[in-house]
């Protein structure tokens, strides 16, 4: 197959644009793509102070490392919630060779010494939804208390649009409301959140990184084994093979509807942390109340 824009032979056959690209050009539609994603949502400006959340993951990697091609001024955060290994040697190297900085919160501090499969045991709630939280709550509280713009995350096409199935089936509102490829500030605590590879599959991610020699870990994370999401990136990718361009049009689509838009909701101060909540404690604090009253009773 040849390259649409030099007629070479092309590395990657993009069936739902119905088009090939070299290695040369394809990182050029790559790029294009991104900057066309943090465009066509306001997500920051070329003056902003970004902190890109990574994991040591293919898309986290790419995510950091386009951003800062592109001339973003970018940091990266790495959270040790104690669900896997943390590749901070392999993070530190590639901070340094992109001229960035890395900044290492480990959870633990905030937890009482707990890790997230710990806390998930004793108050019986699923890892990944104990994970998430302590992550949103950390990557927040880290931005905010560095000055930064706003937090990156490597959210792709293939996520999103499972996230947005399984929100569907569900009829979860509340997730459906904010799953935006941009989440503004809406309190002066409260960071915005942007998802610049919205528009890119993992395969287009993949092929990026390889043509750029980017470092990532393979490995998954041990607890994400039997998730929902995973078997909803089946039945998409499914329905892509005989329907090109099906998850690209699903996700576009929703993010047009007007359905699912409310008013922005009023914002308080968690009265113990400080931290913006629609109730009087933030989810994080009385997750660590949960935990300590388990304690409490075992040791009674």
């Amino acid at each position: 197959m040849k390259c649409k824009k030099c007629s070479n032979t092309a590395v990657i056959h993009l069936r739902q644009h119905n088009t090939a690209y070299c290695g040369e050009h394809f990182v050029d539609y790559f790029e294009k793509r991104v900057e066309k994603t943090i465009d066509e949502y306001s997500m920051f400006k070329k003056d902003s102070k970004i902190l890109v959340a990574v994991s040591g993951g293919k898309d986290s990697m790419t995510l950091w490392y386009v951003l800062t091609k592109l001339g973003y001024k970018t940091d990266g955060l790495i959270i040790d919630v104690g669900t896997g290994n943390i590749l901070f040697d392999l993070l530190s190297q590639f901070a340094d060779k992109i001229g960035s900085r890395l900044i290492s919160v480990d959870a633990k501090k905030y937890l009482g010494g707990l890790t997230v499969p710990e806390i998930a045991r004793i108050i019986r709630r699923p890892t990944c939804s104990i994970c998430g939280s302590v992550r949103r709550y950390l990557m927040n509280k880290t931005a905010f208390e560095n000055n930064y713009d706003v937090v990156a995350t490597g959210h792709n096409l293939d996520d999103e649009v499972s996230f947005l199935l399984g929100n569907l089936l569900s009829w979860n509102l509340g997730y459906l409301r904010r799953q935006a490829p941009f989440m503004p500030r809406t309190h002066h605590k409260l960071v915005g959140k942007s998802k610049p590879l919205v528009w890119l599959t993992e395969k287009e991610i993949y092929t990026y990184a390889l043509l750029n020699k980017i470092p990532f870990d393979s490995e998954k994370c041990p607890f994400s084994k039997n998730a929902s999401s995973l078997k909803y990136k089946r039945v998409l990718n499914d329905l892509e093979v005989d329907q090109p361009g099906t998850k690209l049009r699903f996700y576009k689509q929703f993010q047009r509807l007007e359905l699912f838009k409310t008013d922005l909701v009023e914002l308080n101060e968690c009265s113990v942390c400080g931290y913006p909540t629609t109730s009087e404690k933030c989810s994080f604090c009385r997750m660590r109340e949960r935990v300590e009253d388990a304690l409490g009773k075992q040791k009674n």
